[in-house]
Formats: C-alpha cells, sequence, structure tokens
C-alpha cells in the first residue's frame, strides 16, 4: 500500500511538472566593461541579472541622479549615451538602439562613428567606445517581449589586447561613408535623432 501511495504522488507530481507554464526566457544583454581605472565602474553591480521594462531606456553617464548606470569619471557626460529596445515590425525579436547623447565626445560602434545624438541598431556583438571606455556587447536572445536583463562583468584587459576589435570593427572610410556590412548590421548607418527624445 505504501508503494501504491509513493506511485501516485510520483504521478501527481510528473502531472504538474507538465501542466505548468513554461517560463519565458528573457532577452539579456551581457556588458563586459574595460577602463584603465577600473574604479570608474564601481556604481555597476557586476554578475547580477538586472531586469528592465521593454519600453525602458537605460542611459549610462556622470550624472547618477538620471542615468540608472553612472560612470564615475569628469571626463564622462552627463548623458553619455541611451539604450533603447524596439521590436521591427515583422519580427518579435528584441532588439537594441544606441544614441550618442553626448555633445563633446564622438563614440564608435565596432568603428563606426556616432556624433552627438545620432544612433545605430546595435548589432547582436559589438565594442562601444570613447575616450578610455570600452564596452563589449553581447544579446542573448529570449522570447518574453515585454523585458529585457542586463548583466555587468568587468575585464581587467583591453578588448583591443583580447584581439576581439580586430574581428569586429569595420571603421568608416576617408570619403565619411559609413561601410557597414550586412552580416553584422542589418538596416542603416547612422541617424540624427532629436534632442528632446533624450530627455525621458
Amino acid at each position: 500500500m505504501n508503494m501504491d501511495h509513493n506511485n501516485l504522488k510520483r504521478n501527481c507530481d510528473s502531472m504538474s511538472f507538465e501542466t505548468d507554464e513554461t517560463e519565458e526566457t528573457i532577452t539579456c544583454l551581457h556588458i563586459r566593461v574595460y577602463h584603465p581605472q577600473a574604479s570608474v565602474f564601481r556604481t555597476l553591480n557586476f554578475n547580477e541579472k538586472q531586469k528592465h521594462r521593454g519600453e525602458e531606456s537605460i542611459k549610462f553617464g556622470r550624472d547618477s541622479k538620471v542615468c540608472q548606470f553612472p560612470l564615475l569619471d569628469k571626463r564622462a557626460s552627463r548623458i553619455q549615451f541611451v539604450l533603447q529596445s524596439f521590436r521591427h515590425a515583422d519580427s518579435s525579436e528584441l532588439c537594441f538602439e544606441i544614441k550618442n547623447a553626448s555633445l563633446r565626445t564622438q563614440l564608435s560602434v565596432n568603428g563606426i562613428a556616432l556624433d552627438h545624438l545620432n544612433r545605430i541598431d546595435l548589432p547582436n556583438k559589438c565594442i562601444l567606445r570613447f575616450g578610455e571606455f570600452q564596452f563589449y556587447l553581447e544579446k542573448e536572445s529570449g522570447e518574453d517581449k515585454e523585458h529585457f536583463e542586463v548583466k555587468f562583468n568587468l575585464s581587467l584587459v583591453s578588448f583591443c589586447q583580447e584581439g576581439i576589435v580586430e574581428t569586429l570593427s569595420h571603421p568608416v572610410t576617408k570619403s565619411g561613408v559609413l561601410n557597414v556590412p550586412v552580416t553584422l548590421h542589418q538596416s542603416q548607418s547612422a541617424v540624427e535623432t532629436d534632442e528632446n527624445e533624450l530627455i525621458s
């Protein structure tokens, strides 16, 4: 009788597991950061995933009152850059675009230069650079359309020394035309955005 009871319990547990709602995976931006003075990142939570709403724009910069991810360097702009998630009309995949919010510092994405208020869609893997800051971003796609996560890791070695830049970099030509391979970036070159869009 005890065996029947155990079998019944196992069957109930199995049925419960099979009928439970499947938890959706969440798109995650893995961001490795590098600066010669690692202390500029000391406000970031490393190795912990931080969840954000899909419509939420996330800001990086010197102003901790405005930016979710403060950069503790006087040479960083008040708002340095903004990441915004979006979905293409013909896809449910969560994608990201970046806007350069800095008046004084040019930002590069895989060697593509972005001036103030210029924006561009991020490829699944890319390197952001400005000043002595380097960010290596890699997107891990998920099914949840309403949220995304961000996870930081600190690198003690420049990505240039690791050889990542050489495989990802696609610099602007001397003519000023952006040379973006289709395999890296599906859509377009940098686009200028309205300054009012940055204040939210």
